[in-house]
């Protein structure tokens, strides 16, 4: 079975006969595979091994690679998943058309990068036959900053608590590939910082993209941990608990005495 290949195509200025300077196209490479991470992480689950990806074809003048992701040796083979995510993620914010609900502002921000080299040193990208125009940053601009605030709660585990420069962690609810980003006030950091690695309920501003069935993040309120799963009662644990509960009548009769006529 064919590998899937990713080809990207970057066109230097006429000063530099469409040759791409060195920087950029580093800079271009850096983004492409911080990019690739954040699409791998919509499409993994646990049990995946992170891909990693070779270059099967290199041409200078325009400078074009096609890439491909190595089939892991253990785990799910996420490779066809990942490119397939990309590269019509990557049609649809040119087209100016809905994205996957599972992208949020942070992996779109990764798209965005995508677009940036085209200035005065790179007259033009097209990645998987795709020219990028500036239209890509202002499609990605309209996405992300059309959201929707309401007051609710989602609950899923905390993890990547972030200080730098900002209070802000990610919980991933039961839901494959799905992740929100949550904003916290610092007078909440002891409460959150006892909550890594544990499942949580969490209160606040939640702010909807457009059109997207899931949160795309949330300005935190309150938080409520809660404990483990080997921790919580099991259906044994509640016999008897019940006792005396039913008035000594039978169950027939209780609910017979309940009963809406």
């Amino acid at each position: 079975m064919r590998r899937p290949k990713l080809t990207i195509t970057l066109v230097g200025s006429d000063e530099d006969d469409g040759s791409v300077q060195l920087d950029d196209f580093r800079r271009f490479c850096d983004g492409l595979t911080t990019c690739l991470r954040h699409v791998e992480s919509k499409v993994s689950d646990a049990q995946a091994a992170r891909l990693r990806y070779r270059i099967v074809d290199l041409h200078s003048g325009s400078a074009s690679l096609t890439v491909e992701p190595i089939r892991p040796a253990k785990g799910r083979d996420l490779g066809p998943d990942v490119i397939d995510l990309f590269s019509k993620t990557v049609v649809s914010i040119q087209a100016g058309k809905p994205v996957d609900p599972r992208l949020n502002s942070t992996d779109l921000g990764a798209f965005r990068r995508l677009a940036e080299p085209i200035n005065r040193r790179v007259k033009e990208v097209k990645i998987a036959g795709t020219k990028l125009t500036t239209r890509f940053i202002a499609n990605i601009d309209e996405l992300v900053g059309t959201t929707i605030p309401s007051e609710g709660s989602v609950k899923g585990r905390l993890e990547r608590l972030n200080v730098h420069n900002r209070f802000e962690f990610v919980i991933y609810p039961p839901i494959p590939g799905y992740s929100v980003r949550c904003v916290f006030r610092d007078d909440l950091f002891a409460q959150i910082h006892q909550a890594i690695c544990k499942n949580v309920t969490v209160n606040g501003s939640l702010h909807y993209r457009a059109g997207t069935p899931f949160p795309d993040w949330v300005q935190v309120k309150s938080i409520e941990v809660h404990p483990p799963d080997e921790k919580l009662p099991k259906l044994g644990d509640l016999r008897g608990s019940w006792k005396g509960c039913l008035e000594d009548k039978s169950a027939v009769e209780l609910i017979e005495a309940n009963r809406d006529e």
